[in-house]
Parts: C-alpha cells; sequence; structure tokens
C-alpha cells in the first residue's frame, strides 16, 4: 500500500497521459515524433539513446474544456484511495532515509488517488479546474488495474478522453471499448 505516500521517479512523471479527446491530433503527432525518436537516437549497442525526446503536451488542456477539480475528486474517491503525499525524484532520493533531491519535487497536499507508485492517478489542478490528468500501472494486481479502468472511465464520463501512453506508444479514446480492452490487455501482459 501507500503509507500515504506515492514516490516516484523522476523520469516516470507523465509517461502516461490521460488528454481531452480535442487534443487528439496533437497527442498522435507527438506519439508519432517520439516513436520516430526512438528510433533514430537509439544508441549504436542498443544499450541507451543518443538523444531524447521531450513530451509536448497539448496546448489543448482539461482547464479549457472545463473539467472541474471537485467533480473529479468525487468521481475518483469510491475507486481508489487518495493519497496527499507525492514526490518524485532521481533514484537515489527514493530511500525512505535519503535527503531532499533539490531538484525533486514534493507535494504534501497532492490530488493523487493510487495504491502506490505502480498504480495510481495524478490529477493537476489550475484553480478549480483540472489542467492535466496521468497515470501509471506498472504492476498493478487485476484488482488496481480494474480501479484504473474504472477512474479513467469516469473522468472519461465528466469529459471525454483520450489515453496518450509512451511507455506502450498507444494513443486511443477512452470511450472506444474496443481500445480500452487492448489497451489493458497491453498493461496487464507488461505488467506480467
Amino acid at each position: 500500500m501507500t503509507d500515504g505516500l506515492i514516490h516516484i521517479h523522476e523520469d516516470d512523471w507523465g509517461m502516461r497521459n490521460l488528454y481531452p479527446a480535442a487534443a487528439e491530433d496533437e497527442a498522435q503527432n507527438d506519439m508519432a515524433r517520439a516513436t520516430e525518436a526512438d528510433e533514430r537516437n537509439r544508441a549504436p549497442d542498443g544499450q541507451g539513446w543518443t538523444d531524447m525526446h521531450v513530451i509536448q503536451p497539448p496546448k489543448t488542456d482539461f482547464a479549457a474544456a472545463g473539467l472541474q477539480l471537485a467533480a473529479v475528486v468525487a468521481a475518483l474517491e469510491p475507486l481508489m484511495p487518495r493519497v496527499r503525499r507525492f514526490y518524485a525524484a532521481i533514484g537515489s532520493a527514493m530511500a525512505r532515509d535519503a535527503g531532499r533531491d533539490p531538484l525533486g519535487s514534493y507535494e504534501e497536499d497532492a490530488v493523487c488517488f493510487g495504491f502506490g507508485r505502480s498504480c495510481f492517478v495524478k490529477v493537476e489542478p489550475k484553480g478549480d479546474l483540472v489542467a492535466r490528468v496521468w497515470f501509471e500501472a506498472s504492476g498493478p494486481e487485476p484488482a488496481q488495474l480494474a480501479a484504473l479502468r474504472a477512474a479513467l472511465l469516469a473522468i472519461d464520463s465528466l469529459s471525454p478522453s483520450i489515453v496518450a501512453d509512451y511507455w506502450l506508444d498507444e494513443t486511443g479514446r477512452v470511450g472506444d471499448a474496443a481500445f480500452l480492452d487492448r489497451y489493458f490487455a497491453a498493461l496487464e501482459g507488461a505488467a506480467s
């Protein structure tokens, strides 16, 4: 479980995103650029990359769609535990007794719901609205994965949404049942 804290490695920030449906073309274009950069920049020995693609979030965010923060919180609270402390830092700063990474992110009142660093939904507020939503699903239990699916569907019911998953090179509409089935099967397969 979480002990009231989710602490992730900084490289995992925003790799699995939920964007408003209006941003679908932007998200697909950035995903294509990321996939192309992955191939172009792969190190000759296959161990890493010589350059990296920086994810470009769409200009259209959930705030532009009018997604209310209170509505998202109310939709997610019955599905996943609320976790208020959310940290992202370099690997050496993730040990319990390690000092704080001066470049890390340490939120003491985050809008986050989940079961630990392997399965959560992180909401980025913009005043009373939601700006961004991102999530993780790297090795969760089947019940946790089901809760994550329910959470994405709950957000989609408030504002039609798409998934942009840079780990799996996948984009698709949350409301497209065939896509969501394939996507969650891929998440389950990646976790095993």
